[in-house]
């Protein structure tokens, strides 16, 4: 598996604490580049405004979700939420994926070297801006978007809508 990008950690507090707004009037417009996989995976892209007035942009800062259904009764949908800073996850919150997240760096936190389940946040530290996650209570997708919003210091965003059964916009 390729190595995820990581930016300094300076960087990513930086990026964290800067004022950021959900763009006005911004809707979620899912997107999937798939007709042949069932259910279809879907995914959706904001940028984020840098000042009250929106005339400012964060060219290579933006939100990126991505949603799978589970057909399977009682398995949660999968659920990627992620603030994306120059092409590198700084902050995420992943519900439902393939196993569970071992954490290999962060010597000294509560979780280091444990396998965290899903749900679970990802917050940079010290040691790098990716690759540590904290575990997270199973919880409604509004709860996590919160969350979310909250770590990333997002502000002005909508409830988060997920894509409809039935959506089937392909990328242009």
């Amino acid at each position: 598996m390729a190595q995820q990008k990581t930016i300094p950690y300076d960087d990513a507090v930086l990026a964290i604490s800067a004022l950021k707004l959900w763009p006005k009037g911004l809707v979620f417009d899912w997107k999937t580049s798939s007709t042949k996989r069932f259910p279809a995976p879907f995914s959706f892209r904001s940028p984020l405004a840098l000042n009250d007035e929106q005339t400012k942009f964060a060219e290579d800062w933006f939100v990126e979700l991505y949603f799978k259904k589970n057909l399977v009764p009682g398995v949660r949908d999968t659920l990627s939420i992620t603030f994306v800073v120059n092409k590198a996850r700084v902050v995420s919150i992943d519900d439902n994926g393939q196993g569970a997240h071992l954490n290999k760096i962060g010597a000294g936190l509560p979780f280091y070297q444990l396998a965290v389940d899903f749900p679970h946040l990802h917050i940079p530290i010290p040691e790098s801006s990716y690759g540590y996650a904290e575990p997270l209570n199973s919880t409604t997708v509004q709860a996590l978007w919160e969350l979310f919003l909250l770590k990333a210091n997002i502000t002005g965003a909508p409830r988060i809508e997920l894509p409809e059964a039935g959506q089937m916009d392909l990328y242009r």
